[in-house]
């Protein structure tokens, strides 16, 4: 079957993490603990080892060509990580990867330098969580870090990246989630990665999970959007200046204005970003069709299981066909913060 797939994410410990970023749907100080998640039997596996080499070994027979480790949880702290690592180098598959920052060391050996010689040589892209540039704005969003440390470690990590550049670029990401709270140091942010040798700057307007951060959106008043609109500008006006000397281009993703007509519509006739693009796996090995929040995403419908069935298999099924046909009737679908503008 012809496709135009070329990446998938593997969800391989999305219940377990070092921290307790406020926006994070599982991690939050305001989403269930693990202990009641665990009694309501909600709490989801680590991913076995065995079914992580299955159908990363499926995934690049059909031709897919990068593999995304958790974005659930952090993925440094996946037991298997090392493997999914080797896996890749064997196979020619391009990491791309997003951590909390904090270079989690589950075991002895492994630190900021362990991580980043064997991660570089595989990836494409590191991304680095972080969303502040005051000790204040990282540590209350991001909980369970602080920004000296933050800095600390991405230049640790840079200084690999850097060492490894004439055989391979690693290009690095400083990623972030929009919200009120850290409105006014974007400006700070993007100089902040351009001074620390990052290659882009990306982001995404919060998924509001909890009653207790619907006030941190900035889709939810005039103001708030009107003054990320000034912000988009500045920020592509300054990084067209540093592009012009610059050796190498810094990006922004997702750096785009908002429709001050239509807030609740992110990005009016932008179509999905995944859909035949892009594969998501749980850690039980459902298949899920894009990163929307687990209980939500699953309101789109059930696309079969990789302990059962192949990847080609379940991709041609009727059930994926039809979202694809279908998707802009979906609630869900409509409300998402992930389309781009048409």
């Amino acid at each position: 079957m012809a496709h135009e797939f070329w990446r998938i994410t593997l969800d391989t410990n999305p219940d377990f993490c070092n921290l307790n970023c406020v926006m994070c749907e599982d991690h939050s100080p305001y989403a269930d603990s693990r202990a009641e998640r665990k009694s309501s039997g909600s709490l989801r596996p680590l991913m076995d080892a065995d079914l992580l080499e299955r159908i990363v070994r499926e995934a690049a027979a059909m031709g897919i060509r990068e593999i995304i480790p958790s974005t659930m949880g952090e993925p440094l702290l996946y037991p298997h990580f090392d493997t999914f690592l080797d896996l890749c180098a064997e196979l020619g598959l391009t990491l791309n990867l997003t951590t909390n920052g904090t270079f989690p060391a589950p075991k002895d050996h492994q630190n900021v330098e362990y991580w980043a010689e064997r991660i570089v040589p595989v990836t494409s892209d590191v991304k680095i969580s972080w969303n502040g540039v005051s000790e204040k704005t990282q540590s209350e969003i991001m909980v369970g870090t602080t920004l000296e440390k933050h800095i600390e470690n991405a230049k640790r990590f840079v200084a690999i990246r850097d060492k490894w550049a004439s055989k391979h670029y690693c290009s690095m990401t400083m990623q972030l989630t929009f919200m009120r709270s850290n409105l006014e140091e974007i400006p700070e942010m993007l100089e902040l990665a351009l001074n620390l040798g990052f290659d882009r700057l990306k982001g995404h307007q919060l998924w509001t999970h909890f009653d207790q951060i619907k006030h941190e959106s900035l889709r939810n008043d005039l103001v708030y959007a009107s003054r990320w609109n000034q912000i988009v500008r500045h920020c592509h006006e300054r990084v067209t200046v540093h592009n012009q000397t610059s050796e190498r281009r810094f990006r922004l993703d997702n750096f785009f204005e908002l429709d001050l007509v239509k807030l609740e519509d992110i990005s009016p006739g932008g179509e999905c970003p995944f859909l035949g693009k892009e594969l998501w796996v749980d850690p039980t090995g459902r298949l899920n069709v894009c990163c929307a929040p687990d209980q939500q995403r699953k309101s789109l419908g059930d696309f079969g299981n990789l302990n059962t069935s192949k990847l080609s298999e379940l991709i041609a099924s009727s059930s994926y066909q039809n979202l694809m046909a279908t998707y802009q009737s979906h609630d869900l679908c409509k409300s998402c913060n992930m389309r781009r503008p048409a």
